[in-house]
């Protein structure tokens, strides 16, 4: 399941400053409340579709499948496999050319370094040094994939900051040259000065460069400051895969002192001779010591690999019959995985498979299942459905983005969109249901749906987490977005079908095939409402959650931290569970930022591999929304 932003659309995750994918606070609309039986009390469900269920889910989620990576072959194999499905429930080809399949490209995140066309050449007092990739230099996606070429120049933190009177730039001419820019920001002794030593957001990454940009600079050379693990060499994508404005290069400070040593810097009577003189010096005196490294000069090539794979949504119809035959309801659910780890797992360094048996092969089997239902139902839907399995969407709702753009039945006939995302462990009996705002006439049938079946759910006005209904959404389309919340499997390996609560999973398939009844046979065609948006917060927190209600460490389940970041500094990582926000329950977590301005600490309660402890965190000014750049 997706939950940071992206591609397109991970975008939104690089900026959040609060638990975007949680979905939003909405007390249940029902008549009276169901008894709430634990996991073992599940009432019992038909057996055969209990069975047909379980298969789905056990094939789709088994090691042959290898996690269902995008750049897996078992993604063809599970594709191929729902489509066969499709054509035994009698469900016909939802695509123009009769294969089910939608085929479009998936960018890959990881942009490989051309290392046949990436160098460094530096020119230090007439002499020639060529570095070497890995060790000495390293390109950074964050930067333009180009050639530059020019004069060296020392610009110390790379900042202009007119709010300290602190500028970098000023009185120094950097057009057409190679910047060496200090990574983070002064760090001065007194208080009073550069904010009282908070970190702000001149410190980011995607801040520098836009500085560099506006002064005119063709290119980044990029050091660590003292305090950072010295020079271990960055990865490529170290900084996110921009790709935009100039090249920016991460050399070593061993590096550094050689171009500074044949240039030494000269600030008022002394002679800086190394990188460590000049940081030392800045943040001492707050003053800028910039200067032209006048004997060096850069050549630098910066080349990466366009990546992308191929991949496809499967897409089945069951035509309508009757006055609104010509209107459509998508069911839908991803049904890509992570594969073999990597970008997206929260188990750092594995290359086990994770197999995503909630993620979401539950959902696809609810898809599978209900296409069944349908089509071997007696009597023809009042309103054609349409089922897709979507790809891509691990990578950033991929898939989902590709039909709204290329729908294969128009999307102004497009009425309601339902989509399952992690519906495998209904615990307390209790199932999320959200978006029932978005469309008129979807609280009535979610309400009747939900007195006709035994498992009981929470009816949630907002539309939900971040998963393939919000492309829809964004299409205002009403939508409809049901699961059954994270869990500490989450993204990880241990995602296994053992793990999950079949019976359940079934009683919320029997759930939604009542809601899909409603929904196809309302009188009025429904018609979407636009729901309120909140103010957005004064403060940057920098994560992407997913509540984790009815596990065994509830909370929010932090998903994404942003690079460099109020929650990345305090040391929050992904697969920590926020349970306390200043003293307040995690679910309060926008009401307290509502009261907070740049530069409060405040102390977060986590539970991090079952051991329960306490960070603090200093908040942040919101980044600037450039989609493009990431701190």
């Amino acid at each position: 399941m997706r939950r940071f932003a992206f591609t397109a659309f991970l975008v939104v995750l690089s900026a959040i400053s609060v638990a975007q994918d949680k979905p939003q606070e909405a007390k249940p609309d029902k008549a009276e409340a169901k008894p709430t039986p634990t996991q073992d009390e599940t009432p019992s469900v038909d057996a055969a579709a209990l069975e047909r269920v379980s298969n789905d889910i056990k094939y789709l989620a088994s090691d042959e499948l290898e996690g269902r990576g995008v750049e897996t072959k078992g993604l063809a194999v599970a594709a191929e496999y729902i489509r066969d499905e499709f054509k035994k429930a009698g469900v016909k080809s939802g695509t123009s050319d009769g294969t089910y399949y939608q085929y479009f490209d998936v960018p890959l995140r990881e942009k490989p370094i051309d290392v046949s066309k990436t160098s460094l050449k530096l020119v230090i007092d007439g002499k020639v040094a060529e570095l070497n990739r890995g060790e000495d230099f390293q390109a950074l996606t964050i930067g333009a994939a180009a050639e530059a070429f020019g004069e060296i120049v020392f610009v110390g933190y790379g900042i202009t900051a007119p709010e300290f009177k602190y500028d970098d730039y000023a009185g120094i001419d950097v057009e057409g040259k190679v910047v060496l820019v200090l990574r983070r920001e002064p760090k001065p002794d007194d208080e009073d000065i550069f904010d009282g030593g908070r970190t702000t957001t001149h410190s980011y990454v995607a801040t520098k460069i836009a500085a560099a940009r506006k002064a005119g600079a063709k290119a980044i050379l990029f050091v660590n400051d003292a305090e950072t693990t010295p020079d271990t060499a960055m990865e490529p994508n170290a900084f996110g895969g921009g790709g935009d404005g100039i090249p920016f290069i991460h050399i070593t400070r061993e590096t550094a002192d050689q171009l500074i040593a044949a240039s030494p810097i000269e600030a008022g009577d002394q002679k800086l001779a190394t990188i460590n003189d000049a940081e030392t010096y800045i943040n001492k005196e707050m003053k800028p010591c910039s200067q032209p490294l006048g004997k060096s000069s850069a050549n630098i090539n910066a080349m990466y690999k366009a990546q992308s794979v191929q991949a496809w949504n499967v897409i089945g119809v069951v035509e309508g019959e009757g006055p609104f035959a010509d209107e459509t309801v998508v069911v839908g659910a991803h049904y890509d995985h992570l594969g073999f780890g990597g970008y997206g797992s929260r188990r750092a360094g594995s290359s086990d498979v994770h197999n995503g048996a909630d993620d979401n092969a539950t959902g696809t089997a609810a898809v599978i299942e209900l296409a069944r239902r349908f089509a071997q139902a007696e009597k023809k839907p009042a309103r054609r459905m349409v089922f897709i399995a979507f790809s891509g969407e691990e990578r950033g709702l991929v898939g989902s983005a590709y039909y709204v753009e290329n729908p294969t039945y128009a999307l102004d006939k497009t009425v309601t969109m339902l989509n399952f995302d992690m519906i495998g462990n209904l615990r307390n009996n209790l199932a999320n249901l959200g978006g029932v705002a978005t469309g008129s006439g979807l609280q009535e049938v979610a309400d009747a749906a939900n007195e006709a079946v035994p498992v009981d759910v929470r009816i949630q006005r907002g539309s939900g987490g971040g998963s393939d209904h919000l492309n829809f959404l964004r299409k205002q389309i009403p939508v409809l977005f049901c699961n059954t919340g994270l869990t500490s499997l989450y993204h990880t390996p241990d995602d296994d079908y053992e793990t999950l609560n079949m019976p359940g999973t079934v009683m919320v398939v029997d759930y939604c095939e009542k809601l899909l009844q409603g929904v196809v046979s309302l009188e009025k065609t429904p018609v979407f409402m636009p729901t309120q948006r909140r103010p957005r917060t004064r403060v940057f927190l920098g994560i992407g959650s997913r509540n984790t209600e009815g596990d065994e460490a509830e909370g929010l389940a932090i998903t994404n931290v942003v690079a460099d970041s109020p929650s990345a500094k305090a040391g929050l990582k992904v697969g920590d569970i926020l349970q306390t926000i200043a003293g307040k329950k995690s679910t309060e977590l926008r009401s307290v930022l509502s009261d907070k301005k740049p530069g409060d600490k405040i102390t977060v309660g986590i539970i991090r591999d079952g051991e329960s402890m306490e960070l603090e965190v200093e908040l942040a000014a919101p980044p600037r929304r450039n989609r493009r750049r990431r701190p």
